[in-house]
């Protein structure tokens, strides 16, 4: 038995073929494991479009070969895999679908490179070209289907199976997995090259971008995703193997690994295991830490992301979750620690800080910054969270600064402005805060430089107002979101003469002015909406309905009821609302409860209310004073 570390590249680059035994399962990855995999094929690009390199290769697990015959010569070589194929299949996948989109893009070189991983070029010496020109032969029921994915283009593959398409192209949930999986690493690999579709390659800058990001896929995919290749020999009892490969033992998370080389280390240089684990390494092992948590669409105990947020926090750079352990051993000898007990102090002191963002109790400033994150699904913010709590800035300056990181990220939500880049955003906050000081100064200074930067930048409180008044916001936040949103905006409305507390559970989101608006509620100028469109004669009417219609789902539209009164008041007219609002008992439903009619002259005036009110629940950083040139 032979075994070792190749990367995907290297694999599919050799002159063999890999066979599927007909006795294995059909290819089967779905979005659960394909999503995962090519976050990490994302952030190995980012990578080496930013710094030139990578700093660890990604490993895949086991491929598991028995040569199927001797070698012949003039014949391809071939093994049957009898573990891996479906992470062998996905690769040969993605590099068909990445092979296809390099050509539609005009990329032929990238095309033709990645040609040659899953099909042998036609001057390779075969006996039969016709199945040997294939590097591999999936299970019987796959194989036809496969075939067609590395032969054909994706507009070739939507006219050979139409039933796995809808019209408008998507693909169709019944569609075949490997189908399905080529569809996805398509789509995937295109909004990444063209950032989402706002790059045109009909332009020379943006179409050098484009090739920069095709290669930088496609060259991340070759050299830094790693399999361990085990080849046996005849007398190795394959299916042994394969069962002590998948025997259902759990995986260890990347902390077992950390802990296993820190007492091993330990060990050797003659330091206390006992005391280690008893003074530093015994918080660990609570239950809160084993739970399984979630990032994103990645699933880990909570642990392994405590570790990937503790390790950005000391390092103020982004850390690969599929990395953790090569991460902490390159962290370790960098930071040269003297011994054991300063290593495991280092993570430690992080984890009342976790333990408080993962499951906020209290009132603290930091619990509101927890609850804040957790509803928005923003845990990447906790390396600039950890680093802000262990810094030694003054109380009430961690506390503005949690509510500033809470404020760019509600602000950001009602603006539009994409959260993709959170994970690298406040990481590098995190360097700069150390590098300059932990303040709401530096803070300010940071983002005084990004001030042009849709995907970094703190829209101000004229961007915040004008989303307010502009913007639906119903239908494009998720709910639990707004409804956090309108009820900060409650508490903040409120004064001395109003009742104190929270808000009672289970308040849903009501249309002040319902979406069915057409029977009770007439346009300002009185006159009647038609139940059809195509019934409208009158431009004005057009207009108005128009106008009204992009106010409906806005903020200023939106309130809190409870789902009995929500269901009661439903789609009647501002009347039959009035009532139950003003029993609602909230300051903002009050308020509302006030107007005379409700129309759009009202939702404007409740937008400025609003708007004002956003601004102090969610501030803006304050620059710093200007320095006195006389001083």
């Amino acid at each position: 038995m032979d075994a070792k570390p190749l990367s995907v590249g290297k694999i599919l680059s050799e002159r063999q073929r890999f066979v599927v035994p007909i006795y294995q399962r059909t290819y089967a990855w779905t979005n659960r494991e394909l999503e995962p995999l090519f976050e990490q094929v994302i952030g190995k690009s980012d990578e080496l479009l930013k710094t030139g390199k990578v700093a660890f290769s990604h490993y895949m697990g086991a491929l598991l070969l028995i040569p199927d015959a001797d070698p012949v010569f003039g014949r391809i070589q071939a093994f049957n895999v009898v573990d891996g194929q479906q992470r062998l299949t996905t690769f040969h996948l993605c590099f068909a679908a990445l092979r296809n989109l390099a050509g539609h893009y005009g990329e032929q070189g990238i095309s033709a490179q990645l040609s040659d991983l899953v099909v042998h070029s036609s001057n390779t010496p075969m006996r039969e070209p016709a199945i040997e020109r294939y590097k591999l032969e999936p299970t019987a029921y796959d194989r036809a289907l496969f075939r067609d994915l590395i032969d054909l283009d994706r507009p070739e593959l939507k006219a050979r199976y139409p039933d796995a398409f809808y019209k408008n192209g998507n693909m169709r949930p019944a569609a075949p997995a490997a189908l399905w999986a080529y569809d996805f690493f398509w789509w995937s690999a295109e909004a990444y090259i063209t950032e989402d579709g706002s790059l045109d390659r009909a332009k020379a800058d943006d179409a050098a971008v484009i090739s920069q990001r095709l290669l930088a896929l496609s060259t991340v995919l070759f050299e830094h995703f790693r399999l361990i290749v085990i080849t046996l020999s005849a007398d190795d009892d394959a299916q042994v193997i394969f069962e002590t490969l998948n025997s259902g033992g759990k995986p260890l998370a990347a902390m077992d690994l950390v802990r296993n080389d820190v007492f091993h280390r330990a060990s050797k240089r003659g330091e206390s295991q006992q005391l280690l684990l008893e003074n530093h390494w015994s918080v660990f092992e609570k239950p809160f830490w084993k739970q399984e948590a979630t990032q994103g669409r990645i699933k880990k105990p909570r642990i392994d992301f405590f570790l990937g947020h503790a390790l950005a926090a000391e390092q103020g750079k982004s850390v690969a979750l599929g990395e953790l352990f090569a991460e902490y051993k390159s962290f370790v000898a960098r930071a040269g620690f003297s011994d054991m007990a300063s290593e495991l102090r280092a993570l430690t002191r992080y984890t009342p800080t976790y333990a408080m963002l993962a499951e906020p109790t209290g009132n603290s400033s930091l619990a509101r910054l927890g609850r804040r994150l957790n509803i928005f699904d923003v845990s990447t913010a906790f390396p600039l969270a950890l680093s802000i709590a262990a810094s030694d800035a003054a109380d009430d300056e961690k506390a503005r600064l949690y509510d500033l990181i809470a404020s760019y990220v509600v602000r950001r939500a009602l603006c539009y402005l994409t959260p993709k880049n959170y994970n690298n955003v406040f990481v590098e906050i995190a360097a700069y805060l150390k590098t300059n000081e932990v303040n709401e100064a530096a803070l300010a200074g940071y983002f005084a430089g990004k001030a042009t930067s849709d995907t970094v930048r703190f829209p101000d409180n004229l961007e915040l107002a004008a989303a307010i008044h502009q913007r639906p916001q119903y239908g494009w936040i998720p709910q639990n979101r707004l409804r956090l949103i309108l009820e900060e905006l409650e508490f903040a409305a409120r004064d001395k003469f109003n009742i104190n507390g929270n808000l009672q559970d289970g308040l849903s989101i009501e249309h002040v002015m319902p979406q069915s608006w057409r029977a009770h509620w007439p346009l300002q100028s009185g006159a009647s909406a038609p139940a059809d469109d195509t019934l409208i004669t009158d431009d004005a009417v057009r207009l108005a309905i128009k106008k009204r219609e992009a106010l409906i789902h806005g903020l200023s539209n939106l309130t809190l009821l409870t789902p009995p009164a929500n269901s009661q008041v439903s789609n009647g007219g501002f009347d039959s609302k009035r009532a139950r609002l003003n029993d609602s008992l909230l300051k903002t439903n009050v308020a509302i409860a006030a107007e005379a009619v409700w129309d759009e002259d009202a939702m404007e005036r409740r937008a400025d209310a609003l708007s004002h009110l956003a601004a102090q629940v969610w501030p803006y950083p304050a620059a710093p004073m200007p320095t006195n040139a006389s001083a």
